[in-house]
């Protein structure tokens, strides 16, 4: 015999409590059997979808050690409720620009609390936080202009990590992709 029961994940990853399932004598308190589950079920994160990282000049050539100005865009597949936090880490071979701040922007994809409390971007070594943005029921496409410094070897980068959490402690994942948004470099010669 076999029970199907039809549950909810929760919109973040984690292990669930602990449960029990327990089989009733119809109309009665009288328990035929009862299973308690003694670890919780795992629960993985979502997957961040329409990941990309394009050039914003078409005709400019991905190569080493070139600044250079990205469009990242991503649709996170749960909602985000006030406080939650997004956060990508770039590989240690990009660099991100942080001598002017104007380089690294939100273009779409997320609002502001309010007019007192805007959108946040906390940029820290090669982590870049977004912060302070309301709440998201459904989610939306997420484009961001960020300018990089290139690797200083060829071929395909390691991805930027983009992942959402409940929170700035960083300790509930929400969703995550981890290797999507990439670049490839290309190799140039000299010429002298």
């Amino acid at each position: 015999m076999g029970i199907s029961i039809s549950m909810t994940n929760p919109p973040f990853s984690g292990v669930t409590e602990t449960f029990t399932i327990a089989i009733f004598r119809n109309g009665t308190n009288a328990i035929y059997d009862r299973r308690t589950l003694s670890t919780g079920i795992p629960i993985t994160a979502g997957q961040i979808s329409n990941v990309a990282l394009a050039k914003v000049d078409p005709d400019a050539v991905r190569s080493r050690n070139k600044m250079m100005d990205y469009t990242l865009t991503f649709l996170p597949k749960n909602s985000l409720k006030l406080g939650s936090v997004i956060v990508l880490t770039f590989p240690s071979t990009f660099r991100v620009d942080t001598s002017v701040s104007k380089n690294n922007y939100l273009i779409t994809g997320l609002d502001d609390i309010s007019e007192d409390v805007t959108v946040g971007m906390d940029i820290s070594g090669n982590t870049l936080t977004l912060t302070s943005f309301a709440a998201i029921t459904t989610p939306q496409l997420i484009s961001l202009r960020l300018r990089l410094i290139n690797p200083d070897i060829f071929g395909v980068t390691t991805p930027i990590y983009i992942r959402t959490y409940t929170n700035n402690q960083l300790t509930t994942l929400i969703d995550e992709d981890i290797v999507n948004a990439f670049s490839t470099i290309r190799k140039l010669r000299k010429i002298i």
